[in-house]
């Protein structure tokens, strides 16, 4: 039991990272991501907890499933996400998340299996920076070019750790009946600021109360941070035949206010030195910022109610076997992620800038119907050796979400594409112990997305959005992912002697 207990903790600080806006994202490292997650209808060994807990009574023996993480590469590129020509990039190789699960054949109850896991169902990090530095003419009531420049980050991490325990029973010889709770410990950790100035050429020694001394700036920033722990279920059936096997998983939306941790809000707006180029009058200078950690802060990150169905067929020498499945995920209307009671008098200037300073620090989410696909095969080519492959869609719930009746800007910046994944694997039992190795191919295109600023063409004043010193964005963003993974797994069989 120490050694069992040395190696959940081995495995708990493992870090993998895939899109934040896709439910599909995943990998456990078993037989179920070599067959891309189409195993609810049977064939999922040691992730039945996750995907069907009415297929932990499949097993025949006690078994201890743990995987090596490899290794896994990922390219993200966002054109003109900052403007024209001005690119995000983020390339990261990474450790692969790590998957431990123990399922349980008591030989006294013979209709009975349970399982315990520790998986991690969402990983997501992106982060970049960037900096522009030129000269041109922006500042109208200045004559001649200046000297403009920006500075950029953008960083972004969320991570989803489950806990489960669950159990299934027989209930006759083709019909089965499993049930699974979860503990979810979801963690999002964003960071976004833009700094904008721009000011004369020439000696910058100028003392700053001479008339020829004059700077314009924009500052905004974002940041976020918390734990949410929350519960849910999953409910399955199986159904069991000679050539054929069908299963249902309902798994219910997540509850919340069980307890958070880490949570930390603050955003802060500033203009200053901004003249009005149609009338040449000075817009007043703003400063709005507020920050508030704690129990000042209210967090609730959701998770969808979803129901999946799915088949396994065997060929009439059971060399070869088909998967699919399918799997439906519901709305989530907009709510608010995390929010805090503004303080007093946070901004310099009250209703300038155009914010709500109601709602300064309010995040806001939600999700749209999601529906995704995933067929599997696998091939017996020995009687100790089998392979795997399969292939399943990933679409992404936020892109093209409305998140009416909140203001989108209130989001957590993201790169919302669609995902699919290829899989392909080998498996061979060695001593009776079951080794896996697989690869893992995920590619996602999407085209003429909102940028998420534009210095490339940067006005003094910007009425369509009311922003200082950047120009109107423009729905030129390109975003592509490629990402390749590696990894191996073992699943350690125990003889029945319990």
């Amino acid at each position: 039991m120490q050694k069992l207990l040395l190696l959940f903790i081995f495995f708990l600080p493992a870090l993998a990272f895939s899109q934040s806006s896709n439910y599909w994202s995943r990998n456990f490292n078993e037989e179920s991501s070599l067959l891309s997650g189409a195993v609810v209808g049977g064939g999922s060994g040691a992730s039945a907890i996750f995907y069907n807990p009415a297929s932990i009574s499949e097993i025949k023996e006690s078994r201890l499933s743990l995987n090596a993480s490899l290794f896994s590469f990922d390219l993200l590129n966002a054109k003109n996400a900052w403007g024209e020509g001005i690119d995000f990039y983020d390339s990261r190789g990474y450790v692969i998340p790590r998957f431990l699960s123990y399922m349980i054949k008591l030989k006294k109850y013979e209709n009975w299996s349970f399982e315990i896991a520790f998986l991690n169902n969402a990983n997501f990090l992106a982060e970049s920076v960037n900096y522009v530095d030129k000269e041109i003419d922006i500042l109208t009531h200045l004559l001649g070019d200046e000297r403009y420049t920006s500075f950029n980050k953008y960083s972004s991490k969320i991570r989803d750790d489950w806990f489960g325990i669950g159990g299934s029973r027989k209930l006759n010889d083709k019909l089965s009946l499993g049930i699974s709770i979860f503990v979810s410990a979801k963690t999002i950790d964003y960071t976004y600021f833009l700094n904008i100035s721009a000011g004369p050429l020439g000696d910058l020694s100028t003392p700053k109360n001479s008339k020829n001394y004059y700077t314009a700036s924009y500052y905004n920033q974002e940041y976020i941070r918390f734990t949410d722990y929350r519960l849910l279920s999953k409910i399955g059936l199986l159904y069991m035949a000679e050539r054929f096997s069908i299963g249902l998983n309902i798994t219910t939306p997540s509850i919340g206010n069980i307890y958070s941790d880490g949570k930390r809000i603050m955003r802060k707006s500033s203009q200053n030195n901004i003249t009005d180029p149609k009338t040449g009058a000075p817009i007043p200078n703003y400063l709005i910022v507020d920050y508030k950690e704690k129990d000042e802060v209210h967090v609730n990150a959701k998770s969808p109610f979803s129901i999946s169905t799915g088949i396994t067929y065997h060929s009439a020498d059971k060399t070869k076997t088909f998967y699919a499945t399918a799997e439906f995920f519901a709305e989530i209307d907009p709510y608010r992620v995390a929010e805090a009671t503004e303080s007093e008098n946070i901004s310099s200037n009250p209703g300038l800038g155009n914010y709500d300073n109601d709602e300064w620090l309010t995040f806001i989410s939600g999700a749209k119907r999601i529906f995704n696909v995933a067929v599997g095969y696998r091939w017996k080519l020995e009687n100790d050796v089998m392979l795997f492959s399969g292939f399943r869609t990933d679409f992404n719930f936020k892109k093209n979400f409305d998140y009416n009746p909140y203001a989108e800007t209130k989001t957590i910046k993201s790169f919302n594409l669609d995902k699919y994944h290829i899989t392909s694997g080998i498996s061979i039992k060695v001593l009776g112990q079951d080794l896996i190795a697989g690869l893992q191919y995920s590619f996602g295109i999407e085209r003429n997305q909102k940028q998420f600023v534009n210095l490339s063409h940067p006005v003094e004043f910007n009425y369509d959005e009311n922003k200082a010193l950047q120009g109107t964005r423009t729905n030129t963003m390109n975003t592509m992912l490629n990402s390749i993974s590696l990894y191996f797994g073992a699943t350690i069989n125990f003889n029945n002697n319990n």
